[in-house]
C-alpha cells in the first residue's frame, strides 16, 4: 500500500515537473500533474487485475486522454498539454535504455526481449490515445447533432 501511494506521489511530481517545462501556471499546472497521477492510478488498478502489459498501458493512456480532453474544455487549454503530461509516467524509458544497451553489447536475445516489451508499451499507449480521442470526439459530435435537432 505504501509503495502505491509513493508511486502516485512520484507520478504526480514527474508530470507536474514536466508541465512546468511548458510554462504552465496555477490551475493548469496542478491539473497537468493530476493527469499523470490519474494515468498511473489506472495503470496500478489494471496491473492488479491482469498481467497483460498491452492492456494495462492502453487503459492508462485512455484514462489520460479522456482526462486531457475534459480539462482542455474546462480550462480552455489545448488537450495536448494535459495529454503529454499525463502519459509521462507511462513512457517506457527504462526498457528503451536496456534495449539500446543490449544492442550495443550485442546481446541479441535480451535486446529482442526488451525491444519487444518497449514496442508493446509504446503501441498500447498510442492505441489507447487514438481510441479514447476518437470516442470522445464522436460523443461530442453526437451531442452537437442532438442539440441542433432539439433546437430546430
Amino acid at each position: 500500500m505504501e509503495t502505491a501511494v509513493l508511486q502516485l506521489i512520484s507520478s504526480f511530481t514527474g508530470s507536474f515537473g514536466f508541465a512546468a517545462l511548458y510554462n504552465l501556471h496555477g490551475k493548469k499546472l496542478w491539473s497537468a500533474g493530476l493527469a499523470g497521477m490519474i494515468s498511473w492510478l489506472v495503470y496500478l488498478i489494471f496491473q492488479s487485475m491482469t498481467e497483460n502489459n498491452f492492456l494495462i498501458n492502453m487503459f492508462a493512456a485512455m484514462a489520460a486522454t479522456i482526462y486531457a480532453e475534459l480539462m482542455a474544455r474546462i480550462l480552455k487549454t489545448p488537450a495536448t498539454i494535459y495529454l503529454i503530461s499525463g502519459i509521462i509516467p507511462l513512457v517506457p524509458g527504462g526498457d528503451l535504455y536496456y534495449t539500446m544497451n543490449y544492442a550495443i553489447a550485442k546481446d541479441w536475445h535480451l535486446f529482442y526481449l526488451y525491444g519487444q516489451k518497449t514496442v508493446i508499451i509504446a503501441t498500447a499507449a498510442a492505441g489507447g490515445i487514438m481510441m479514447a480521442s476518437s470516442f470522445y470526439r464522436l460523443c461530442q459530435e453526437m451531442r452537437h447533432y442532438f442539440n441542433k435537432k432539439s433546437i430546430g
